[in-house]
């Protein structure tokens, strides 16, 4: 069978290298090509996740090269980009500062080409795996459930709705609104099991008396799915050992994060800030206890940030100067899990970061990532549209690219290219 034409692939390396390291015939011909395992690799690692594929089809060599490196996961899996979002139902594009052409597809055509998918709306994404919520082109709730799928090897499944509608938020006016969706996030390790959960919190209702300055936050809900059972499950009613008043911080995505195979959420009360009552909050679906790491806010400042780096958890905070905005960015990272030991990783200033003496959170910037494997902190200014990013060991910044289309949603994606049989459609 011929080799697949891909447009690109570096044929003139394999080519030296035949003539170099292959056994020619008597008539001079070159035998076999065979370049050496170790420059496949570096090409086959080049190679977006479609053609990759086709390229097994070459030789059984190949084959096996390939689906061993696949197995294995020896492919770089590492930050490729951000999917980027103006809104719940305002899908950007694909942020690819380093690659001029992105691994995957961006447009996601391998899901949205099928007449079964109606509207999706990108929720999250986690170690490969990207989640979206499914629904009818007329509905803007959640009626059809969600997708899951791995855009590397185009592989998804579909999941139903939990049922939970979204719940209306009334306040003082007594006038009543509703949420696009429950807030729902992704949690998938394949160092820790092929299968992936979602995590949902629901609000019974919450009431907001801004006269007399009382917060009242009715008892919430957490559900999980499972893609080994199928189905979705009731994991809390309430959150006991959250002080009352206490809220998590659900619909924000530099507030949560998948580590060790449970959530990790922030927790406030949005009436005491200058208190000390910030908590991380850990949720594991299956029925797992779920537990509390505790934030000490008058020495650490405010919470702003949780990610996860080099097999740790990271979290930044903010620090005021004499106003109430912040001058000043704090990095920690969870050295013992266990006994909740915080280690200060480093300082950095808004005047070095921003090249202005203080920002408000979620209107000039944002923090949009953890670098994966390197002591990188990725930022959002959206006053210019740049990301840039801050090196904790080089102490300096960088520029990375502009944000074309003013994206408010970012969010960070690290291809898997492993086939899952958690995902059992493939188009």
């Amino acid at each position: 069978m011929a080799a697949p034409s891909l447009p690109g692939f570096p044929h003139r390396l394999l080519r030296q290298r035949r003539d170099m390291d292959c056994p020619k015939t008597e008539s001079g011909e070159v035998a076999v090509a065979c370049p050496p395992d170790d420059s496949l690799v570096e090409v086959f690692s080049r190679l977006p996740a479609k053609p990759l594929f086709r390229w097994k089809c070459v030789s059984k060599d190949w084959c096996g090269l390939i689906a061993d490196r696949l197995r294995c996961r020896k492919f770089p899996q590492t930050l490729e980009g951000f999917f980027a979002c103006n809104g719940v139902d305002s899908y950007v594009g694909f942020i690819c500062p380093e690659r001029p052409v992105p691994l995957v597809d961006p447009s996601f055509s391998f899901l949205t080409k099928l007449p079964e998918i109606k509207k999706i709306v990108l929720l999250d994404s986690c170690n490969g795996l990207v989640l979206f919520g499914h629904r009818k082109v007329s509905d803007k709730y959640d009626s059809l459930g969600y997708i899951v799928c791995n855009p590397a090897t185009e592989e998804w499944v579909s999941v139903p709705s939990s049922g939970c509608m979204p719940i209306p938020w009334i306040n003082s006016e007594h006038e009543e609104s509703r949420d696009d969706n429950p807030d729902t996030y992704l949690i998938f390790d394949p160092a820790i099991s092929p299968h992936f959960q979602l995590i949902q919190f629901t609000f019974r209702h919450m009431v907001v008396f801004e006269k007399q300055d009382t917060f009242d936050l009715q008892r919430d809900q957490v559900h999980s799915f499972s893609s080994v059972t199928g189905a979705w499950r009731l994991e809390l009613e309430g959150i006991p050992g959250l002080p009352q008043g206490m809220m998590v911080d659900t619909g924000a995505l530099e507030s949560v994060c998948s580590f060790k195979g449970m959530l990790h959420v922030r927790a406030h009360h949005p009436r005491r800030r200058s208190e000390n009552l910030n908590m991380i909050l850990a949720v594991g679906g299956e029925g797992r206890p779920f537990r509390t790491l505790h934030w000490p806010q008058n020495d650490r400042g405010v919470l702003v940030f949780i990610g996860q780096s080099q097999g740790h958890l990271h979290c930044l905070s903010g620090c005021t100067g004499n106003g109430s905005q912040m001058t000043e960015l704090s990095i920690w990272v969870l050295e013992d899990y266990n006994a909740e030991k915080w280690v200060l990783r480093d300082n950095v200033s808004f005047s070095k970061l921003f090249g202005r003496m203080s920002g408000s959170f979620h209107l000039d910037w944002d923090v949009v990532a953890i670098h994966p494997d390197r002591n990188l902190v990725i930022f959002a200014e959206y006053w210019n549209s740049k990301l840039i990013s801050y090196d904790m060991d080089e102490k300096k910044v960088h520029a990375l690219c502009s944000l074309h289309g003013y994206p408010r949603y970012i969010i960070p994606y690290v291809p898997y290219f492993a086939e899952s049989a958690a995902l059992a459609k493939k188009h």
